[in-house]
């Protein structure tokens, strides 16, 4: 930026043709910059919003009900019309507390992409949690992330609920220590004011391309072993499944994606989980 403004003064300005509308002319050109990007490699700018995911968890307050309502989706990726249309359709659900993202918010990790998504999930009337995909790793989609919803692997209690997000996304880290077996069992330690877990990420166990083949029996082992986990959710399959894949009582439930003009309602009463589909 600096070069080209210092070009425009020494060279471009200079010539008669622009010399009396000069100022004008420089006005023009620094007033419509923050409309351009200058690089696929930026990673904020001026207008980037910063940590939304602890800013959004602050919004939760206390819940009115014994329910908590959820709004599960995942891959939203380059798809802004169906966006659109799940923001119009989520807004006539005021049961909902909030809506969870389950990875995949970009398709190629750019900055643009991650402020266009959430531009649009801003127009929520409740507030949504965003969980780290592998696309959203590409180029320095990581540094996107974590500068503009925050850490790859957050935890927070609701309503006597916590609910784990964390990174899954082995193959973009070419299978090195992700997930993060040790920062997930400190998670999933019980806690006074905990009564059940949800687990949140975004490529499942049950994809062996993308998740640690290595670490597939420790981290369903750890799930299965942890007290009051009432489900585990993914994103990634651009299919929605409920089932038990797995020897345990592990309840697994998968994401539409956004092209797919759906999303899950759970509701969670009493330890129950309970899941209807919404069309939009």
């Amino acid at each position: 930026m600096k070069t080209i403004v210092k070009y425009l003064l020494l060279h471009v300005l200079k010539h008669p043709a622009f010399a009396r509308n000069s100022f004008f002319i420089l006005a023009l050109f620094l007033g419509s910059c923050n409309a351009f990007e200058f690089s696929p490699n930026q990673t904020s700018d001026r207008n980037s919003p910063v940590n939304l995911n602890e800013k959004n968890i602050a919004k939760l307050g206390r819940n009115a009900d014994d329910t908590v309502t959820i709004a599960f989706t995942g891959d939203s990726q380059r798809f802004y019309a169906h966006i659109d249309r799940f923001v119009k359709k989520a807004n006539t659900l005021p049961e909902i507390d909030f809506i969870l993202l389950a990875g995949d918010i970009s398709d190629f990790g750019l900055l643009q992409e991650f402020e266009w998504v959430n531009s649009r999930l801003a127009k929520l009337s409740k507030p949504y949690i965003g969980v780290i995909g592998n696309h959203d790793l590409v180029a320095n989609g990581e540094v996107v992330f974590e500068k503009m919803f925050g850490p790859l692997n957050l935890s927070f209690v609701y309503d006597s609920i916590r609910f784990v997000t964390h990174n899954t996304n082995s193959l973009e880290y070419k299978f090195r220590k992700v997930p993060d077996m040790n920062w997930l069992g400190n998670a999933l330690k019980p806690a006074a004011n905990v009564k059940h877990i949800v687990t949140v990420s975004h490529v499942p166990p049950f994809s062996p391309d993308e998740f640690n083949t290595d670490l597939e029996g420790p981290y369903t082992r750890l799930l299965s072993q942890t007290p009051n986990l009432l489900v585990s959710l993914h994103g990634h399959v651009h299919e929605h499944r409920d089932f038990y894949p797995y020897d345990d009582h592990v309840r697994y439930i998968t994401s539409y994606a956004y092209e797919q003009d759906a999303f899950v309602l759970l509701k969670i009463v009493d330890g129950k989980v309970l899941k209807s589909i919404i069309d939009y």
